[in-house]
This record gives C-alpha cells, sequence and structure tokens, in this order.
C-alpha cells in the first residue's frame, strides 16, 4: 500500500494538504510519514493493527498514512459516533497501537505486545467498521489490491487534476471519504483542505470561498443546505469572491452520495450551481467503497439514479419483486475480504463471489442503476448512520416511556430521524417540547429525533410484529 501511496506523494509533491491552522506539501507529507513509520516499525510488526482516533481530520491523514508506511493495517474511528460506538470497534478489532491527537500533532500508544501478525491480515489495508441495525460494529477487512483498483477506477471518471482543491468536511472514518475524497485526490495531486467545524452550511460556504475550493462531496442534505443558504444571500457564493482560480471559469465539480437523491434534492443543489460538474454516486463500505456513478451530462435527467457500475465492477438483481425491484449484488475486485472475526456475518455477505449489499433496487433500459430502499432500518442523516435501537435503548431509560419505535422519514432534503413512544400511563401529561428536551439529555446531537409522535399503541403487521415507521403524505 505504501509504494502505491509514496508514488503519489512523490508524483505531486508541490501539492499540499492543509486545514484552518496547518499546511504541509506533499513532500513534507512523504517525509513525515516515513519519520512516524520508522517509530512504529519498532513498536509493532508489519500488518498489526492500529486504530486512529484523530479530532482533526489533517492528523488523522497523517497517520493513516504513517501506519501504512510501516506496513500496519489501519482502524478508523470517529468521536462523532459517541465514546460508545469507538470502545465497540476497539472489542471488535483489539488494536496493538492506537494513534490519536489529544496532543497535537498526535501521540502513538502502544497497546500490547505483538510477535506474529495475524495471518487473515496479511494483504489488508485497513479494517473498516460498519454496523447493522443494532449498532454492533462489523469490519470490513479492505484488501490493498481492492482500495488501489477502487482509487483508480473512481479516478477513470472523476474529473479532477492537479490544480483542483478539494474540501473534505467528513471523518476519514468513513470509506467514502478515504477512498473517494482523499486517497483518490492524493492520486491525482489535488490541494486537500480538511474541514474540522461544527456542522454549519454557512461556515463550510466560507472555507469553501477562503481557499478557493473547486471539488467537494457531500451528502443530499448537506448539500441541500449548502444551495439554500447560497440562494438567500449570493455573497455568501463560493464562486463569487475574487482571484477564484479553476480553469474552466470557476466550475466547481461535486459529488453526491450516502443518501438517496431527490429530484426536489437535486433541483436545488442545480441552481445553486448551475454549470457544475455533479456526479451522484453508490457505494458501501464492503466494497471499498465506490460501486457505480451517474456521468454528469445526465444528472439532470435522471437525478434519482446512480448511475453504471465502476470499470471492474459488475452488479446484479436478484429475488425481483413485482414492482421490478430486488436485491443489489456486486462483484469487484474492490469488494472486502470478509467481516474481521466473524465467519457467520461474512458467509451471509459474500455468497459465491457476490457481495450482497443489503440494498434493494432496480436496473433501467440504459443499464442505470436505482437504489429503492436499504433492506435494514439504518438511517442515514446527513451522512451519519444512525441505528434505531441505539436511540431506542437509551430514551426507554428514561422513566416517562414505556416503549419506542424509531426511523427514518425520507424529505425532500435527505432522511431525518422520527419516533414513535408509549409514554408510561403515569406519564401522560408529557408533551413533545418536553420529551424532547429529555432526548437531549441522552442522545448524542446527531441521533436526536425530528419528528416525535406520541402513540397509544405501536402498529402491528398481521403477525403481531411491530411496524417500523409511518406512512407519509
Amino acid at each position: 500500500m505504501w509504494d502505491f501511496i509514496s508514488g503519489c506523494l512523490t508524483k505531486n509533491r508541490d501539492s499540499m494538504l492543509f486545514d484552518g491552522k496547518n499546511s504541509v506539501t506533499y513532500a513534507e507529507l512523504l517525509l513525515e510519514a516515513e519519520k512516524n513509520g520508522e517509530t512504529l516499525k519498532k513498536l509493532v510488526p508489519s500488518k498489526a493493527k492500529c486504530a486512529i482516533l484523530c479530532e482533526k481530520g489533517l492528523n488523522a491523514a497523517v497517520a493513516i498514512l504513517s501506519c501504512w508506511c510501516a506496513g500496519l493495517v489501519v482502524v478508523p474511528m470517529s468521536k462523532n459516533y459517541g465514546e460508545r460506538h469507538c470502545e465497540s470497534i476497539v472489542a471488535l478489532t483489539d488494536p496493538d497501537v492506537v494513534i490519536h491527537d489529544k496532543n497535537e500533532p498526535f501521540e502513538i500508544t502502544n497497546r500490547k505486545c505483538v510477535s506474529k501478525p495475524e495471518e487473515i491480515l496479511c494483504d489488508v489495508a485497513a479494517i473498516m467498521c460498519t454496523s447493522g441495525t443494532t449498532g454492533t460494529p462489523k469490519g470490513a477487512m479492505i484488501t490493498e489490491q481492492g482500495l488501489t483498483k477502487n482509487i483508480e477506477n473512481i479516478a477513470a471518471y472523476f474529473d479532477i487534476q492537479k490544480g483542483d482543491t478539494i474540501m473534505i468536511a467528513r471523518p476519514l472514518y468513513h470509506c467514502a471519504v478515504l477512498t473517494g475524497e482523499f486517497l483518490v485526490s492524493l492520486y491525482r495531486g489535488l490541494d486537500v483542505g480538511f474541514f474540522d467545524g461544527a456542522y454549519d452550511p454557512v461556515s463550510l460556504i466560507k472555507f469553501m470561498g477562503e481557499h478557493n475550493v473547486t471539488v467537494f462531496c457531500g451528502t443530499p442534505t448537506l448539500l441541500s443546505h449548502i444551495a439554500v443558504c447560497m440562494k438567500r444571500s449570493i455573497s455568501l457564493h463560493p464562486l463569487k469572491g475574487e482571484g477564484y482560480r479553476r480553469s474552466g471559469g470557476g466550475v466547481p465539480t461535486i459529488a453526491v452520495s450516502g443518501e438517496c437523491l431527490s429530484k426536489k434534492a437535486a433541483a436545488n443543489i442545480r441552481s445553486a450551481f448551475a454549470d457544475a460538474r455533479i456526479y451522484s454516486v453508490y457505494g458501501l463500505t464492503e466494497a471499498a467503497p465506490r460501486v457505480s456513478w451517474l456521468p454528469p451530462e445526465h444528472f439532470d435527467a435522471y437525478p434519482e439514479s446512480v448511475g453504471v457500475p465502476l470499470n471492474d465492477t459488475y452488479v446484479r438483481i436478484t429475488d425481483i419483486d413485482s414492482d421490478g425491484n430486488g436485491k443489489i449484488q456486486v462483484k469487484s475486485p474492490s469488494v472486502m475480504k470478509g467481516y474481521y472475526n466473524d465467519a457467520a456475518a461474512t458467509k451471509r455477505a459474500l455468497v459465491d463471489g457476490w457481495l450482497d449489499t443489503g440494498d434493494i433496487g432496480h436496473m433501467d433500459g440504459n443499464g442505470f442503476l436505482y437504489i429503492a430502499s436499504r433492506a435494514d432500518d439504518m438511517i442515514i442523516k446527513a451522512g451519519m448512520n444512525i441505528y434505531p435501537k441505539e436511540i431506542e435503548n437509551a430514551i426507554e431509560g428514561l422513566d416517562c416511556i414505556e416503549s419506542s419505535i424509531a426511523y427514518g422519514v425520507r424529505g425532500d432534503d435527505g432522511e431525518i430521524v422520527a419516533v414513535d413512544v408509549v409514554l408510561r400511563s403515569t406519564s401522560r401529561g408529557i408533551g413533545k417540547k418536553e420529551l424532547m428536551k429529555m432526548f437531549a439529555g441522552v442522545l448524542p446531537p446527531y441521533q436526536m429525533p425530528s419528528v416525535v409522535n406520541i402513540v397509544g399503541e405501536h402498529r402491528k403487521n398481521a403477525s403481531g410484529k411491530i411496524i417500523r415507521g409511518r406512512e407519509q403524505s
């Protein structure tokens, strides 16, 4: 993996990585990664596991590349998902060494002595953790070949180049960000800017303008919010600042991923970026992650499609229902090796060389792929994976709650969280506003519901199973 990365850094020595305070050229990054890599080599052998928990994106990037220089398997984490989730990842992967940035730039902590690394990890570059509806992490083992192949195949269609500047506003914990934004940018020699602030469309827009950002990626929710802010105040439009230097007249390149894109959200994004090249893309952690992409020239005509498979990637639809939708399965060299320490889950996901994505969809006559829904109950809000069971467990710890059901509601600008709650008989006078205050005390901000329904009982189907969600008008 390091041969591939070091080649990218050497080829584009004068390109830069930066955040709000610091910057480093690719040449300096190469030296820093090699120095840190030598330190890591003295602590653990090649293919040992290194968990990375850095709050700053630039620090996380340096840490990941340093690990690969030392031949280690990286296990990215993010504090955005909460302490409990990080603890679950540590429990699952049992890392040999940890890198964090409590004290800048970062510290390396050796957790245990390792004499012989695990054979299963011999060709693995990263264990990228994902979860099911219970929130229990699953570690997708992404091979070095699979990761490099995905980078090359994204670069084959993604019209970015040296001289562009990309803004990365989400943690490298996400495989879509690590591969589809950061690593493909290193491959192409872009300047890479890390935005570490809290979710705030106005601050993101200002960052884009100040740093002449020409490439940015995000969820439909995030991009729709940015579009609304720009339409409200033309002075906020990042393309209006003097000195905007993208050859081609200030036309940005945008990639939309992470949630199903509605026609209205697509129209909002287009209205703010009339001349932009807009890609709608689809992937999942287990595929390292990119599976398909919609060429920009088709974005306005087919905004709800995620396009055609990447090079070396095959997609098939099985178990097709009466509406023409079925299970989406993928075969490519980028598909994971399996789930770390979970043979049962691996067997369910990988069948005869095909990855069962857990998503439902169809392909049209043009060979364009459409995602109808997720097979599980996971909610994706502004790119954050939210697991209903975690919300339910937290709020049912409140004395006033008898039971609850959490689910996603798809709006025009993306998914939001909704909950149906049944109150205890002694708490029937409590209203929605009071409940929201209570929820804020037990839930992290990204899990907070936008809709609360107080119900007498939960709906059930004919077999008595509780129905998650409600019909939306």
